[in-house]
């Protein structure tokens, strides 16, 4: 009883310590579409973030080509959410603002 116990325990620590798996691309889309943007423009980010999928794959553990792979990503969204209608650039750059929120909520550490 007490080895199931510990085992139990010890798969508990390792779920919960474990990062959460990055979203789907579906569930990508309909973040995009929640927030206000246009299905068309929502699948056209998504299918920027498909072409880098194998380079930041690569990425994992290497913070410098993590960050390269990011900024590729994010100039390439920038550069076509440009070329998208007013309402789905202002909807993506609110969208934009709220995922750094919920990102700097999560990264903080309190004041000791």
């Amino acid at each position: 009883m007490c080895k199931l116990f510990v085992a139990v325990a010890l798969l508990a620590i390792a779920v919960y310590a474990a990062p959460p798996a990055p979203p789907t691309a579906d569930e990508v889309k309909a973040q995009l579409v929640a927030a206000g943007i246009s299905d068309k423009a929502a699948q056209g980010i998504v299918d920027v973030a498909e072409k880098y999928k194998t380079q930041l794959e690569e990425a994992k553990g290497n913070p410098e080509n993590a960050k390269k792979a990011f900024d590729a990503i994010k100039n390439d969204t920038d550069a076509y959410i440009k070329t998208q209608s007013e309402a789905d650039q202002k909807a993506y750059e609110a969208f934009v603002e709220q995922k750094k929120k919920e990102f700097e909520g999560h990264h903080t550490t309190p004041a000791h």
